[in-house]
């Protein structure tokens, strides 16, 4: 599994197709829409039904590790650990960095299991 394949939306297989239809992040109307195969070597993306239900978990992971970089950036700068102001610079944080989990976690659980299921 390569860290700058799954940044580049890479196909798992060839590393040289795009997993989603529109590569700029923050496009809120395209956000969900994937390629149902790759372009180039026409691996298919969605093995099973339910395939990304398992995605949500990476999701929680990488959120739950975001939230405690922010809480420890709010420590560092002054704050009490326990303070509503964290708590809402947390959920800002969550809020703009939706875009970004989603992507990732269906990118990362696609490199673990896809590859597991034939094509």
């Amino acid at each position: 599994m390569s860290l700058i394949h799954i940044f580049k939306n890479r196909c798992p297989d060839c590393k040289k197709g795009h997993i989603f239809i529109n590569r700029n992040l923050f496009s809120f109307l395209q956000l969900t829409d994937m390629n149902q195969k790759c372009p180039n070597c026409n691996y298919n993306f969605f093995p099973e039904n339910g395939f990304y239900w398992g995605a949500m978990f990476v999701s929680y992971g990488l959120a739950s590790l975001e939230g405690l970089m922010v809480i420890f950036a709010c420590v560092s700068f002054g704050n009490e650990i326990f303070d509503y102001a964290n708590l809402l610079i947390i959920i800002a944080f969550m809020i703009i960095l939706f875009p970004l989990n989603f992507r990732l976690s269906r990118l990362i659980w696609l490199y673990i299991f896809g590859n597991k299921i034939k094509k």
